[in-house]
């Protein structure tokens, strides 16, 4: 145990200097506190230069994502700017697949039941946002392996509309988590899918570190570790 928590501190302060070397990034780290609709509030942005199977446009308080893989559209929004309205897919939807979903970013508080998510999360050292994980999920880095095991475990509700498909969902709620980073398009309006294994190429596998990091405004971080990757 005292091995395996001495390799997470080294993980962590390597993960700190990869950070500092490339300079803060320049995208709120929290909630804003006043709302100004002329503003770029993403100044750091991500661009999809592969095939990796999402893209990204940014306007304003928020961002577009598409999941072409999970067949998704993920909206997200500053934290403390004004929601997006009418635009999610409406709670209790018989709609199957094609779903959209809206959230503030940076979250305070996820659930994790995605292994690639787990890896990229490390990577760019926001670790500190994962409050619980799905009760069968499972990783093989270490570091996330003590930090899960000290956090709750989430089940998944499943609920029937008019005798159609089962509507599913992480009782995230229950942790304190916002929402949940998963592996596949489902109906819970507070998960959102990542699938590098979608991408053409490994370069566009690698790419999804801009996906995930544009959940957490970490756009400055991902773009360094991306580039260190491409060259």
């Amino acid at each position: 145990m005292m091995i395996k928590t001495q390799l997470c501190s080294a993980a962590i302060a390597a993960v700190l200097a990869i950070s500092m070397v490339g300079g803060a990034g320049a995208n709120e780290a929290g909630c804003v506190t006043s709302y100004d609709a002329s503003k770029d509030y993403f100044p750091d942005k991500v661009e999809v230069k592969h095939s990796a199977g999402f893209s990204i446009t940014y306007s304003g308080n928020t961002k577009h994502i598409r999941n072409d893989v999970s067949g998704e559209t993920y909206v997200l929004y500053q934290c403390g700017t004004p929601a997006p309205a009418d635009v999610a897919t409406k709670a209790g939807s018989l709609q199957v697949g094609n779903w959209t979903k809206v959230a503030s970013v940076p979250p305070k508080k996820i659930a994790l039941d995605s292994a690639p998510a787990s890896a990229i999360i490390e990577m760019l050292g926001v670790q500190s946002t994962v409050a619980a994980s799905y009760k069968f999920f499972a990783v093989t880095s270490p570091c996330m392996q003590k930090q899960l095991a000290e956090l709750p475990r989430v089940a998944q509700s499943f609920a029937r509309k008019r005798g159609l498909a089962r509507r599913v969902s992480y009782d995230v709620a229950d942790a304190g988590a916002e929402w949940t980073f998963t592996t596949y398009g489902m109906s819970d309006p507070q998960s959102f899918a990542l699938n590098p294994d979608g991408a053409r190429d490994m370069l566009g596998k690698a790419e999804w570190i801009k996906f995930a990091a544009a959940f957490f405004n970490k756009e400055a971080e991902a773009n360094k570790i991306f580039a260190d990757i491409e060259s």
